[in-house]
């Protein structure tokens, strides 16, 4: 994947929709939303080793249903990274 339009923090492509104002609560509702949705589903909590594997494609998911907002998740730009 060719990820130079992406900027990179501490080493990692990242989505810079993530730094725009404009968006700012959407993410954080988002997060919250996504957060809520794992923990009542009882899948993975925060902390949770793996837990940001199912939790982007939460987040992602309702950024796009609820708010039109198009994200690539840490994992899509950096196929080849690990977490946790």
């Amino acid at each position: 994947m060719d990820n130079k339009p992406y900027p990179k923090r501490d080493g990692e492509y990242y989505d810079p929709k993530e730094d725009e104002p404009r968006y700012k609560l959407q993410f954080e509702m988002a997060e919250a939303e996504a957060t809520n949705n794992l923990r009542d589903k009882g899948i993975v909590w925060p902390g949770m080793d793996g837990y940001c594997y199912s939790f982007w494609p939460e987040k992602k998911r309702i950024l796009k249903e609820k708010y039109n907002i198009d994200w690539k998740t840490p994992q899509e730009l950096n196929p080849d990274m690990i977490w946790d």
